[in-house]
């Protein structure tokens, strides 16, 4: 019996005509901030101010929906670039002085002066006769 392998799993699934359900929502906020700006700004008489706001929101909106960089989607390059600029980007170098950085070596050093430990052959048939015979118990 064959069945159909689904080839395209990664792809979202296209909801309201050609786009998904997240691209859906990044243009229904902005649209709606943007008119929410329209109904307080243009009908108070700030009209430039308007403008000013509306613009950069509807690219951003539009970045969100259906840019992508480098085939990664424009929401998780957004976040990765805010994680970027909050986290600090000076690494701090931690100096040490050459009596500190010899301790690690003394330490070495003792762990290879330790003896070497030998196996008995008189030791190992004792622990092979009583593995081998278990009613031998010591």
């Amino acid at each position: 019996m064959q069945f159909k392998v689904p080839q395209n799993i990664d792809m979202q699934d296209r909801i309201i005509g050609p786009l998904t359900l997240s691209q859906f929502f990044y243009l229904l906020f902005g649209g709606l901030i943007i008119y929410i700006l329209f109904s307080k700004l243009v009908l108070s008489g700030f009209s430039f101010l308007f403008w000013i706001l509306a613009i950069p929101i509807g690219v951003f909106s539009f970045c969100m929906a259906f840019i992508k960089i480098q085939d990664r989607p424009f929401p998780v390059f957004f976040m990765a670039m805010v994680r970027y600029m909050s986290q600090p980007r000076a690494r701090v170098w931690q100096h040490y002085t050459p009596a500190q950085q010899s301790q690690p070596l003394k330490q070495t050093k003792k762990a290879e002066q330790q003896p070497k430990k030998t196996l008995d052959p008189i030791r190992v048939n004792e622990l092979a006769s009583v593995l081998d015979n278990p009613e031998t118990k010591q």
